[in-house]
């Protein structure tokens, strides 16, 4: 999956590659608050999850990572 976002009007895009759980890791790193979204290609399953989470989130990038990645947790200790 591919995401471009940017932190603020004005400043430069960033791109951030991967898997989604890989993506939601960068961007929880990176920003401190929630970034604007430009742009973002991924499989059809990865579209789908991606916009769900957004959706459930209220459209706050930096929540649909933490729950995503809170999701991806549990699934793995479930299992593991």
């Amino acid at each position: 999956m591919e995401l471009w976002v940017r932190a603020k009007e004005g400043e430069k895009s960033v791109k951030i590659q991967g898997s989604l759980k890989k993506v939601f890791e960068e961007v929880k790193e990176k920003f401190n608050e929630s970034p604007q979204i430009l742009a973002f290609n991924g499989t059809k399953r990865e579209r789908r999850r991606f916009k769900r989470e957004l959706r459930q989130a209220g459209r706050n990038l930096l929540k649909a990572a933490e729950n995503y990645l809170r999701w991806y947790k549990s699934c793995k200790k479930l299992f593991s």
